[in-house]
């Protein structure tokens, strides 16, 4: 008997529950797949989005349009407020591809902004976060190339420059560990428009806690920082002059070693890093004889990038900009002295040395 009722007592069941409380459908949503964020003269905060609005033409298919929205608050949640009530369903901003703030309001500090992003229900923590040079909003504004959301063409700029070492592989996540972190300090793309509508990411913009400096390193220096900080990733090139000549040297493989002292008398601080490059010459210009010694020319290589490294090293210092994670070498191995001492008025008066020793495994088609 029970046997016979067990089928009927499941279907009840089955009829009386009710449906997933939190179903969303993609129909009633705005999927916002970019951000833009900019500081207005009146210091209230002028927020932009770029949204994917998904209209149902039957059968499982959809109508997709891209809508640009902006409205203007006293802060990041106001925003969302107001352009969630210009939209048609219901706002989502925790998948955006790309959080773009404005070189101005990036001087004030990021952290403010990037909390709400960051503590959003299942946030999307691999969103690239950039500056812009000037406002954030114009380059959302650009239009889109053959139909693709100008958010996704500007996330694949970024994965592109990470692949060849010219910016720091850098998410949401990341981020906010290291400006909460008062022993590293960070550093970000800075994306611009060039003539019309092109836009591009060629240098780096130095951070101090979560206060952009608005200190930039040009593409050279932002590759040779990032080997400095031991992070190739599949490809460097580095285009080195010499005297009229430029040596486009192509990095593979890198050992790196990285020291902290401290004086125990002085307690003052040194930091040396030491890079051994490993890779090819793509391209040696002036050189009609089509001969090289690698030796000599590593020499001259290495004469080149250690002015370079040196000169990055002082940027780096006058922009007060901990960049290598020296605090945190001091941290781990001089608590004590870490415990006891101001590191944003301490670190400037770092004595940084860097090392950088060349070899070269191809001369390519040079002999």
């Amino acid at each position: 008997m029970k046997r016979k009722l067990m089928p009927i007592f499941c279907t009840v069941i089955l009829l009386l529950a009710p449906g997933c409380w939190d179903a969303h459908y993609l129909t009633n949503k705005n999927l916002v797949n970019g951000i833009a964020i900019d500081t207005q003269d009146d210091g209230r905060i002028l927020g932009t989005v770029k949204a994917i609005i998904l209209e149902s033409k039957g059968g499982g298919q959809f109508y997709v349009k891209d809508k640009l929205e902006r409205a203007t608050g006293g802060s990041i949640t106001e925003i969302g407020h107001k352009i969630d009530s210009m939209l048609p369903g219901t706002i989502e901003a925790n998948k955006a591809f790309v959080i773009i703030i404005g070189d101005e309001l990036a001087k004030k500090g990021i952290m403010p902004i990037l909390e709400f992003f960051y503590r959003l229900p299942k946030a999307y923590l691999n969103t690239k976060v950039l500056v812009a040079k000037g406002r954030a909003y114009e380059i959302l504004t650009v239009p889109e190339v053959e139909n693709n959301p100008i958010a996704f063409d500007i996330k694949q700029i970024v994965l592109g420059s990470e692949r060849t070492t010219l910016v720091p592989n850098q998410t949401l996540y990341s981020l906010w560990n290291q400006i909460s972190d008062p022993s590293e300090d960070s550093a970000l793309p800075i994306i611009h428009k060039i003539r019309k509508n092109t836009l591009v990411i060629d240098r780096t913009g130095l951070f101090s806690g979560d206060v952009f400096t608005g200190v930039t390193l040009g593409r050279n220096d932002s590759i040779l920082l990032l080997l400095l900080q031991d992070k190739l990733s599949k490809v460097a090139w580095l285009d080195v002059p010499l005297g009229r000549n430029v040596v486009s040297f192509e990095v593979r493989k890198m050992k790196r070693n990285f020291r902290v002292k401290v004086n125990d008398r002085t307690n003052a601080i040194e930091a040396k890093i030491r890079i051994d490059l490993y890779g090819n010459i793509d391209s040696y210009t002036g050189n009609p004889g089509w001969t090289v010694d690698s030796k000599i020319l590593s020499k001259e290589l290495e004469v080149s990038l250690n002015k370079q490294a040196a000169k990055i090293a002082e940027t780096l210092l006058q922009a007060n900009c901990d960049a290598f994670g020296i605090g945190r070498k001091l941290k781990v191995s001089h608590s004590k002295l870490w415990k006891g001492m101001d590191w944003k008025n301490a670190y400037p008066q770092t004595k940084i040395t860097p090392e950088i020793h060349i070899h070269i495994t191809s001369t390519g088609v040079l002999k």
